[in-house]
């Protein structure tokens, strides 16, 4: 924590569990006196989200911040998206943080990502198939842009492990509430908390957590030098340059670019899409995510939207 000044003003995403709660007290105790605790309701659990919200405002009250509350429907919006609740819930959540940023005028918000969520995260990545960015699980700090608004999620806690803040929890006696929705195993994630990671450590012992850990931030640092390599994004890509590049190179330069226009979610799939219009004898338009669709015309690949 040394890098936040305690005087500084900081947003800090509280969801009334007891990673949030540790770290919305660990910042209190540490003498952050100008937190701003933002909660939002995704409307999935009824009484209890509203039970969860009651608790982080009461708790805002009593540290002496301000608080910022929303609610919304994720379901509603994952089906009027096309998107799965979890990713849909993402976008409400960043829409949520870009509200809050515009309102308070902060572009630092502090969210309580830990050591054996990053170990999920690495596992779930791996499951999915994915490269050394997903390999490299969540950072310490990520940017983030909604829109015109710009932003920084911070994760203070990513290197502490859950027992740590479970026990610093009970040692302080710090209220939070439990999700009930984080035993259902329907979900991967909860699967591979509660399974897979178990299991895992009784064939191959506990030392297999820190062979994930050490992997992401192997991954983590060379990605960095890759995503380096890099093109910054134009409105069109050129073929020629683009068919010279390593595939590796030729795959982030694509990924960066559908991201950087704000095309949805893109990965793998929607990359080869793009890819595949280098060749002549493919397509030369082909299907996006959020309505957009790319187009080959006159050696240059580009973006177009369905009003």
């Amino acid at each position: 924590m040394r890098a936040f000044s305690p005087r500084r003003k900081y947003l800090i995403a509280v969801s009334g569990g007891r990673d949030s709660m540790a770290l919305l007290h660990g910042l209190r105790a540490m003498g952050f006196r100008h937190l701003v605790v933002c909660h939002l309701d995704h409307g999935l659990r009824d009484e209890a989200s509203r039970a969860d919200a009651r608790l982080v405002e009461e708790t805002a009250e009593k540290l002496g911040y301000r608080y910022l509350g929303a609610t919304a429907q994720a379901d509603v919006e994952a089906k009027a998206r096309g998107m799965s609740i979890e990713t849909g819930a993402r976008h409400l959540r960043h829409e949520f943080f870009s509200r809050c940023v515009r309102s308070e005028q902060c572009h630092d918000i502090f969210l309580a990502h830990h050591a054996d969520d990053q170990i999920e995260t690495v596992l779930l990545n791996l499951l999915r198939g994915t490269g050394s960015a997903g390999l490299g699980g969540m950072r310490l700090q990520t940017p983030l842009r909604v829109g015109r608004v710009e932003f920084i999620l911070h994760r203070p806690m990513l290197g502490i492990r859950r027992q740590s803040i479970s026990d610093y929890v009970s040692s302080y006696r710090i209220p939070f509430r439990e999700d009930a929705s984080n035993q259902n195993t329907e979900h991967t994630r909860n699967r591979i908390r509660q399974k897979a990671l178990p299991r895992l450590r009784k064939l191959f012992g506990d030392a297999i957590d820190d062979a994930f850990l050490r992997t992401s931030i192997i991954l983590q640092d060379e990605d960095a030098w890759m995503q380096s390599l890099v093109p910054s994004p134009a409105e069109s890509l050129t073929c020629d340059p683009l068919r010279a590049m390593p595939v590796a190179l030729r795959r982030r330069t694509v990924l960066r670019w559908l991201r950087e226009h704000d095309v949805p979610e893109p990965g793998f799939v929607e990359t080869e899409r793009v890819l595949s219009l280098l060749d002549l004898n493919g397509p030369a338009k082909v299907n996006l995510p959020g309505g957009w669709h790319a187009r080959r015309r006159t050696k240059l690949i580009f973006l177009e939207r369905t009003p």
